[in-house]
């Protein structure tokens, strides 16, 4: 039987000659968990680390985010090399606003041009189709030069009613499906040791705010402040206050000079991230734990 680890798409394999009473203690892992068979006819169990736990994987591993600012340069690279600037712009804007693929690809030229077809917008209104609430997005300077360049490529020829990343076969709008697939495509050929997806815009745009931007915000006049307009919530005072706003578009600023390269960061790791010594740990000790019950197995065999 095999056990295969994976660790943002890298494998790691270890095999062993299970019994029955060994696969059951792999599928405890997680009940019901995926089995299946591989050419020789042995069991095969997919084990990923979640958070630093072992589970046995029922489904495709979920979108990663870029952990560099090179991962981020290879893919614009990919499609700035291949002349695919509707695609090009779509990842620049999308890490750029940390929108979901749904309202992203929902966006229309006329949320960012103004009615002259000429000047951006400062801001862009969009209702969540998620939430149904409106995000007010700042249109940062990476957003601002990525717009710029993909109008150039079209010859400045659209409608303000037109969708900005308009399906090429249909002119209407991109399904979801497509969006995930150019940019899937360019990880794939890219080989890069991550899961390329449609959330791989905004968690990579989550990322780099939560690494880059090192703006604050004193709670402790926030407090003050709740305190003397006798508010029940922080966040109550804070939009108030206007202090969220301000605290969104110090961070996408943040976010567009990571994409513009002017932060000299290049590694974006936030949270709990795991090294490839950290999965190799984790391996022995889940050998030995099917070597210990497999030795235990057999006793209890030579005790019948």
């Amino acid at each position: 039987m095999q056990i295969k680890i994976f660790k943002n798409l890298k494998q790691y394999t270890l095999t062993s000659t299970l019994k029955k009473d060994d696969i059951e203690l792999v599928k405890k892992y997680r009940p019901g968990a995926l089995k299946k068979k591989d050419a020789d006819g042995n069991d095969i169990f997919a084990i990923s680390y979640v958070e630093g736990r072992p589970c046995v994987a029922a489904k495709a591993h979920a979108a990663d985010s870029i952990r560099s600012y090179d991962d981020y340069h290879a893919i614009e690279q990919y499609y700035l090399e291949r002349g695919q600037i509707r695609d090009w712009a779509m990842w620049t804007i999308g890490v750029s606003l940390g929108l979901r693929i749904s309202d992203l690809l929902s966006l229309k030229f006329g949320h960012l041009i103004d009615t002259d077809k000429k000047t951006i917008k400062p801001r862009i209104q969009i209702y969540e189709q998620k939430t149904g609430k409106l995000n007010n997005c700042l249109v940062t300077e990476s957003v601002k030069l990525a717009l710029e360049r993909y109008l150039e490529s079209i010859k400045f020829t659209f409608d303000l009613d037109g969708y900005l990343f308009p399906s090429k076969k249909t002119k209407g709008k991109m399904y979801e499906e497509c969006g995930w697939r150019i940019l899937s495509s360019a990880g794939k050929a890219l080989n890069l040791p991550l899961v390329i997806g449609s959330h791989t815009m905004r968690k990579s745009f989550a990322n780099i705010a939560a690494c880059v931007d090192k703006s604050c915000i004193d709670m402790n006049a926030i407090t003050k402040v709740q305190g003397l307009l006798n508010h029940g919530d922080q966040r109550v005072t804070m939009t108030y206050l206007g202090t969220y706003q301000e605290m969104f578009d110090r961070a996408r600023m943040a976010v567009s000079d990571f994409v513009l390269g002017k932060t000299g960061v290049n590694e974006i790791i936030a949270g709990n991230q795991h090294t490839t010594d950290d999965v190799y740990e984790r391996l022995d000790a889940l050998e030995k734990i099917l070597v210990e019950n497999r030795e235990r197995s057999n006793e209890e065999n030579r005790d019948i």
